[in-house]
């Protein structure tokens, strides 16, 4: 399944109520992530400009736009997804491109 790596920013009310929502909506966002057919492989809490850095695996670039809108939809976080290729796969790509092997 493709690779994606989402950053997260928590918004003003996502800071707000973390202390009475936080592992709860952490909890949400995985559980919509899992629904539309994803994984959650990896979360990282982030000082920074990004709050969380997560890597994720979905069927496909609609599928992980339709999981950022629902988590994004709760209110808590502002979401950047972006399609990631493994290192390995990476250099198959460069190969192709230059017709090496």
């Amino acid at each position: 399944m493709p690779m994606y790596v989402s950053l997260v920013k928590f918004t003003r009310e996502g800071i707000m109520t973390m202390k009475e929502e936080g592992i709860a909506r952490s909890d949400k966002v995985k559980k919509n992530i899992e629904e539309l057919g994803g994984r959650l492989i990896a979360a990282y809490y982030c000082l920074g400009e990004y709050d969380v850095v997560a890597i994720l695996q979905f069927p496909d670039n609609k599928t992980a736009m339709k999981a950022a809108v629902k988590n994004a939809s709760i209110g808590h976080i502002s979401i950047t997804t972006m399609p990631a290729l493994p290192r390995d796969e990476w250099a198959t790509l460069l190969r192709e491109v230059w017709k090496k092997k």
